[in-house]
């Protein structure tokens, strides 16, 4: 049920409908809440009626929007899950909810996106999270199924294929390049950083750069690595490991300046653009 309050020189309508969530917006004149509360209420009885509406209110873009409002509030979302909800927003922004059909998933794989592999597999999984939430949130009666007919369309296409697994570690001579590349173009990235890796096996850039002195247990011979990537829970993933091989030594020979909060100070950005391990098609060893 609708209601319209006045307050101050404005109006309020909120439109209260058991079973979905109340809704509240605020015009510079009753006729247009009126307007609004009316659109509202039509598009609830729609909802009720199994019926998808249209309008600006009711797009792919619009309901990513809400995904990142409602669920972002309450469970930071990582790096590449934001990038990915950014890029489905952007592309299907006008795309309405009631057309979204397996075809115009594909359409957005193949064409729009034009990715493939585990890079798609990821753009599925997070329309399918993002339809769910739509229909517990808002009731929306596009059914996240829509995104299981198009992976199965994309798969007999051979869009989802994973990636060949590697399997081998660096030559010695494939690392004496990079350390030697290193050398003469590195500003910020070192031999030392390529060694710590070697040593500690952990996932560079992110757990490298996010190492803190505060974090390490020299005792023990160990470090708390923060928010490590895990695919249920990433925040507040905190995880205590040991510190193997030259590890120690490597961090012993980093500087400490007073207040220093990383024992790597090297932005994640920088260690992606420097090209380390192009090959020999590019610049870098």
């Amino acid at each position: 049920m609708a209601s319209i309050i006045q307050i101050g020189d404005k109006w309020r309508a909120q439109v209260r409908r058991k079973g979905h969530p109340t809704q509240t917006k605020t015009f510079s004149t009753k006729a247009l809440a009126k307007h609004w509360a009316k659109t509202v209420e039509g598009d609830t009885e729609k909802l009720n009626a199994g019926v998808m509406p249209k309008g600006d209110a009711w797009t792919v873009g619009k309901l990513v929007e809400r995904y990142e409002e409602k669920v972002g509030a309450t469970k930071p979302f990582g790096k590449n899950k934001a990038d990915v909800l950014k890029k489905i927003r952007e592309t299907l922004k006008d795309v309405q909810l009631a057309d979204l059909t397996p075809q115009r998933i594909v359409e957005y794989i193949c064409d729009e996106r034009k990715i493939k592999g585990v890079t798609a597999g990821i753009d599925l999984t997070y329309l399918k999270g993002v339809l769910k939430m739509g229909r517990a949130l808002l009731g929306t009666p596009v059914h996240p199924s829509v995104v299981d007919d198009a992976r199965e369309t994309l798969n007999h296409l051979g869009m989802l294929q994973r990636g060949e697994e590697r399997d081998r570690r660096p030559t010695t001579d494939e690392l004496t390049r990079i350390k030697g590349w290193l050398a003469a173009h590195g500003d910020t990235l070192r031999c030392d950083h390529i060694d710590f890796i070697l040593s500690s096996c952990f996932r560079p850039p992110s757990e490298l750069v996010g190492l803190r002195w505060a974090d390490l247990n020299r005792e023990d011979r160990t470090i708390m690595i923060r928010d490590r990537k895990d695919p249920r829970k990433k925040i507040g993933n905190n995880q205590i490991v040991p510190l193997l091989g030259e590890c120690m030594a490597i961090i012993d020979r980093q500087d400490h300046p007073e207040g220093a909060e990383f024992i790597f100070p090297v932005n994640g950005d920088t260690w992606s653009r420097s090209g380390v391990g192009d090959g020999p098609s590019g610049s870098s060893p």
